[in-house]
């Protein structure tokens, strides 16, 4: 049996291209800077590009969104007429190792929303120690998450403070991402010297985590501040990205001379236009026909969850265990409408808009006729595509889109996803606008230049990439765009590895080299 070149793959979550271009042409990250030199560089996609929060399950998968249907971290669940954590008792996610063959030693660590132990692990797989996104701790063997602390000690990345920002929660967020790009390394240089890996698999998630409250000090009030904190907290985006490449020199110095090496993202940032964090008000003035509403109110935990100032329910949410949490999505959920006289509601999204129709037969409190949906989405969308912008009168909508036209009616997950995709116009925020309003819906107002109650500045683009580099695979630069579903079908061929049969994806011809057949 010929013995195959590692594979070697290196995510880095959520960073952008355009500012990497720019950082490397300042000689700021010269450990990518060498790589892409030797290697071949591309820009990568997720289809549909409007599901933009939920980009690792297609890679995870290799599986379209219609086919996997996890495109936000909490889905609607209608039988129960709630929203759910994904969980595989109610939706079962295949991950690429539950099609490995257990004769390829791997090892995973924090690939992100990866919520359940594969069947098959023959190494090492760890999740949950610095992934942006929490959805909870989960580790084969057993005692793999002791041993990294006893070694490493405690993660370096805490539960996000999500909402309204200030000087210290941003100084904090810098030191934690620079000390947590620097722990992940030496955890990912320590597994690299263990033992030589068929597969090793590791993404750094600060960097995500950092640049939504980091890409800049719009949210955050800088007057009096010194001018040595300010020029920190300025330089504090790019130092998210320059910490982690000098992380990234250090992993790779660690593998294996011969190793085919990937490293890559599958999306990037850019600045928030903070227009869907209005949706949820739109929505609602449209369901109560322009007029205040007069119905019953919403249940005593969803009333409660709006009432109280979100910074405070974020400190006592993000030091409870996650299960905890994942049990409280539900019960809030649940009543978070008057349902009775609900026909559409937006769902939790953190770009474009999600809308789903309360649809009877379908929802478990549906008031819909399943017969009128085509006309009801039609007419949600003729009034969405009305609002406009109240100091400049132009639209703050430019498309809603029907899911079915994207993904098809009859997609396997088709009753886990929205009806509508709301999308925003891009020439200005929501910061810049006084509020929105409608020939037929009247006026939302809010105050020119409020800070986003997320307390994010930065928020997802498409842009994708990677870096490969390796045996067979020629150094340049591809003209074409890939697919995320590619990359786990061309990493098993570089393996010499048979893919599983819920592959959907090929594998890239500009990266595959020569299989070599185990």
């Amino acid at each position: 049996m010929k013995q195959t070149s590692p594979a070697i793959l290196i995510g880095l979550d959520a960073t952008e291209i355009t500012l990497i271009d720019q950082l490397i042409a300042d000689g700021r990250m010269p450990n990518l800077a060498a790589l892409r030199q030797r290697g071949r560089r591309g820009r990568l996609e997720t289809h549909p590009p409007m599901f933009l929060s939920m980009v690792w399950p297609t890679f995870f998968t290799s599986m379209k969104l219609e086919h996997h249907g996890w495109y936000f971290n909490k889905l609607w669940h209608a039988k129960m007429q709630r929203l759910e954590y994904v969980d595989p008792q109610w939706m079962p996610i295949p991950n690429f190792l539950d099609g490995l063959d257990s004769k390829y030693r791997v090892a995973v660590l924090d690939l992100p929303f990866a919520g359940h132990t594969p069947r098959a692990v023959n190494g090492v797989f760890m999740s949950g120690w610095q992934c942006h996104d929490d959805f909870g701790r989960t580790c084969y063997p057993a005692d793999v998450w002791a041993d990294t602390v006893r070694k490493f000690g405690k993660p370096s990345m805490t539960p996000e403070v999500f909402g309204e920002q200030n000087v210290q929660t941003l100084l904090a967020q810098r030191s934690e991402v620079l000390e947590t790009n620097k722990q992940f390394a030496e955890i990912c240089v320590d597994y690299l010297r263990r033992q030589r890996w068929d597969l090793f698999l590791a993404v750094f998630g600060a960097t995500h985590r950092g640049t939504h409250y980091l890409w800049d000090l719009s949210q955050i009030d800088t007057e009096g501040l010194d001018e040595d904190t300010l020029a920190l907290l300025r330089n504090a985006r790019d130092e998210c990205y320059t910490s982690w490449d000098t992380a990234l020199g250090h992993v790779i110095a660690a593998a294996p001379a011969d190793a085919r090496i990937l490293v890559f993202a599958l999306h990037g940032m850019e600045k928030n236009d903070g227009w869907f964090e209005y949706l949820p008000q739109i929505v609602q003035r449209i369901n109560d026909g322009g007029k205040p509403a007069a119905a019953k109110q919403p249940g005593l935990l969803y009333r409660a969850k709006r009432a109280l100032p979100w910074r405070l329910v974020r400190q006592v949410t993000r030091r409870i265990p996650h299960t905890w949490n994942k049990a409280l999505v539900p019960l809030w959920s649940r009543k978070m409408c008057d349902w009775s006289r609900t026909k559409y509601f937006t769902l939790p999204v953190d770009i474009n808009g999600y809308i789903r129709l309360n649809v009877r037969g379908r929802e478990a409190e549906g008031i819909v006729d399943p017969e009128r949906i085509d006309e009801e989405c039609n007419a949600l969308r003729r009034a969405l595509l009305g609002f406009r912008d109240i100091d400049s009168g132009q639209p703050v909508i430019t498309n809603v889109l029907k899911v079915d036209d994207v993904t098809g009616p009859d997609a396997p997950r088709r009753n886990v996803l929205p009806d509508l995709v709301v999308l925003w116009a891009k020439d200005h925020g929501a910061a810049e606008s006084s509020g929105v309003v409608s020939d037929e819906f009247g006026e939302i107002r809010w105050e020119r230049g409020k800070n986003f109650s997320s307390g994010r500045s930065g928020n997802h683009t498409h842009h994708g990439w990677y870096v490969a580099l390796g045996p067979d695979i020629e150094p340049g630069e591809s003209p074409t765009v890939h697919d995320t579903r590619d990359l786990m079908p061309t990493v098993f061929q570089w393996m010499g590895a048979s893919p599983p049969d819920f592959f959907q994806g090929k594998p890239i011809p500009d990266l595959a080299g020569k299989r070599v057949i185990a």
